[in-house]
């Protein structure tokens, strides 16, 4: 059995080349959902209730269609962070919509060896930007972003031993994302940034 690496022991960021997109089909599949776009609170009620105050730091201007949902019960409220990762709430958002189910996305997610959670198409408005937050180490999930539409205009900042680091990710590939650092997103254009996030239940 493999250890789980920390996040001092993974890259910031990491093209996964391996993972095949077809951009075009990627976005036709995208733009029949286009219309469900909602409210991060609203798509995610339970784990907002355990993360409120990060969701009105961060995620205002952030809009969101689930791939996946909540498989059981939510758990009750907790506002300490290490309750919240030890009892792995995350791996609970497995269900599959009948959106995702024979869609494109899941020929995407489906190349990973490891179990994904929390699938979902994500909205970020022009000009807007999610502010600094980190999600989790990535030895309790790891996170995945393929961009749909975006441009050079959007940034990927990671705070990293007092250092910030910029990434400017493209359209139709899949990225490993160390959710472990402390990291923000700039939508600096004038178009929406729009991509594919899940992540996965092992490295």
């Amino acid at each position: 059995m493999s250890v789980s690496r920390k996040k001092y022991q993974l890259p910031t960021i990491a093209e996964l080349s391996q993972i095949k997109i077809n951009l075009q089909k990627l976005r036709l599949e995208c733009d029949k959902f286009s219309h469900k776009f909602i409210d991060v609170r609203s798509a995610n009620p339970q784990l907002c209730m355990n993360h409120e105050k990060l969701v009105k730091d961060v995620y205002n201007d952030f809009e969101q269609i689930n791939l996946t949902e909540l498989d059981g019960d939510p758990m009750p409220f907790t506002d300490n962070i290490k309750e919240r990762i030890r009892r792995r709430e995350e791996t609970l958002y497995n269900k599959k919509t009948e959106d995702y189910i024979n869609s494109y996305f899941i020929d995407i997610v489906s190349q990973f060896k490891a179990p994904a959670m929390r699938v979902r198409i994500t909205k970020l408005a022009p000009q807007k930007e999610i502010t600094f937050h980190i999600d989790y180490d990535p030895s309790y999930a790891t996170r995945i972003i393929v961009p749909i539409y975006t441009n050079n205009n959007v940034v990927n900042l990671f705070k990293v031993r007092k250092n910030i680091e910029e990434y400017i990710l493209e359209a139709g590939k899949a990225y490993f994302i160390n959710g472990g650092f402390a990291h923000a997103v700039k939508n600096n254009s004038n178009s929406n940034r729009i991509s594919l996030r899940f992540s996965l239940d092992g490295q």
